[in-house]
């Protein structure tokens, strides 16, 4: 997930260049011929329409690194030379479809369907960090399955545990430290905590919750953020609020209270979806809603039914794993933790209602193992997990958030792209068209990005 492949997707070739391993399709950049590399970053990737420059290479400030592919076909093959890497034609991809009532597999990259699994009412789906199990909330059936999703296991493609919830359950995440999968359960006002130990559910949370249908969670922050040793997870209420989850352990010697401890001040109206901030160590989150709000005041900008999206995140001088002590016997609460709006856009970006959100992933570091704690189940995965650091760093570096508007004011529906590190501006992306232009996306409704929980 580092390395931009190229190219992308690869085009299907006969005869296959080598039987063994059979992939397929179109190599990427070959060994012999790194000068001619295609994926360097570029200041005009989209082109230069004054110019009559085309777009070409990479949209990222940097390159992590590039593909080094395979010789070219040789008469020996003590003639070839080596290689560093090859890509795989499609990876799994995994839909919902309701209607049918099946998890779909898909290659991603033909998008040909590979199998169905059948399931009692998929409605939305996490997958774990270390990439070998995936969590399908079945909202009529009050329950989560899990479906093995790893290649190599004998159980790969089948439902190997179902667990119950509560009533109506939507929204689900997988913590990034693979502790925890928290599952919103929207007709029955409670969260449930499901142990990535065990697969079966820990506790209920039911404090200061008001149909909850969407959560994120962060990573155990030990040695960044506030390095509390805890994890916070955010969970967006249908009522526009935000409460605030902290794990533990708590009880004598613990330093988290494992439950609820307060809510934002801030009321998102009309709240559609939430994600993970892929910057903030501290720990924040982006909610897409109707309404701007003021970053200073928190207060609404504007009438009700403008587009906004806005960075909620937590502000905090008590920095250190802080002790319950006396505080193990009293309700939770926030212990100097404040949140705060840092940044709020709305309709002078953004051309419509918007619905879903997501980040680029050009310059990430999933080429590290994924990083843990003690509390975490399993061993870390090497490459291309999904926990949200590595180290004391983001995995992500993200630029560009896109924003999925399906009645845009340009006309149908569109993705508009804005501009995350110059001022969130919105980006054109088509300079050879007169305007700011947003990606023309008919019937958008979701938005996906590889490090979205």
């Amino acid at each position: 997930a580092s390395w931009a492949p190229h190219p992308n997707p690869p085009p299907l070739v006969f005869p296959p260049l080598c039987l063994s391993p059979l992939i397929g399709a179109q190599e990427p950049t070959s060994v012999e011929t790194t000068a001619a590399n295609l994926l360097g970053p570029n200041p005009n990737f989209q082109g230069f329409a004054a110019g009559g420059v085309p777009p070409g290479g990479l949209a990222s400030r940097e390159q992590n690194s590039f593909f080094l592919g395979p010789s070219a076909p040789k008469m020996q093959i003590t003639s070839c030379l080596p290689y560093q890497i090859r890509q795989q034609v499609g990876y799994f991809m995994y839909v919902c479809d309701r209607v049918r009532g099946e998890v779909v597999v898909i290659n991603s990259n033909r998008f040909t369907v590979i199998e169905r699994i059948p399931l009692p009412d998929p409605t939305s789906l996490a997958m774990s960090p270390n990439l070998d199990f995936l969590g399908v909330t079945n909202q009529a059936s009050g329950s989560v399955s899990f479906i093995d999703i790893n290649p190599s296991s004998a159980n790969f493609h089948q439902v190997i545990k179902t667990t119950k919830v509560g009533k109506g359950p939507r929204g689900i995440a997988w913590n990034p430290g693979n502790e925890d999968i928290f599952v919103c359960n929207e007709t029955d006002n409670t969260v449930s905590v499901i142990s990535a130990f065990s697969l079966n559910l820990r506790k209920t949370l039911a404090n200061q919750l008001n149909r909850p249908f969407d959560v994120v969670i962060t990573q155990r922050q030990n040695g960044f953020g506030f390095s509390r040793n805890v994890y916070f997870a955010f969970i967006l209420n249908r009522d526009g609020t935000v409460a605030l989850f902290e794990s533990g352990p708590n009880g004598l010697n613990g330093w988290g209270f494992d439950e609820i401890i307060g809510v934002a001040t801030f009321e998102f109206q009309n709240p559609k979806a939430i994600v993970l901030d892929p910057i903030n160590l501290q720990g924040g989150c982006w909610v897409v809603h109707e309404n701007q709000l003021d970053p200073f005041t928190g207060q609404p900008i504007g009438n009700l039914g403008q587009p906004a999206v806005s960075n909620l995140f937590l502000e905090s001088a008590a920095t250190g794993q802080q002790s319950l002590n006396n505080s193990s016997t009293q309700a939770p609460f926030l212990r100097d933790i404040e949140f705060a709006i840092q940044t709020s856009i709305g309709p002078e970006q953004i051309t419509g209602i918007a619905i879903d959100i997501a980040f680029d992933n050009l310059m990430n570091f999933s080429g590290l193992p994924n990083t843990n704690s003690t509390f975490s189940a399993g061993s870390p995965v090497q490459a291309n997990g999904k926990s949200q650091v590595r180290g004391v760093n983001n995995v992500n570096e993200a630029s560009y958030m896109f924003l999925a508007v399906p009645n845009s004011n340009q006309g149908g529906g569109v993705v508009d792209v804005i501009r995350m590190d110059t001022g969130f501006l919105r980006l054109d992306t088509d300079p050879f068209e007169t305007g700011t232009q947003s990606i023309p996306v008919p019937g958008v409704s979701i938005l996906m990005d590889y490090f979205r929980q």
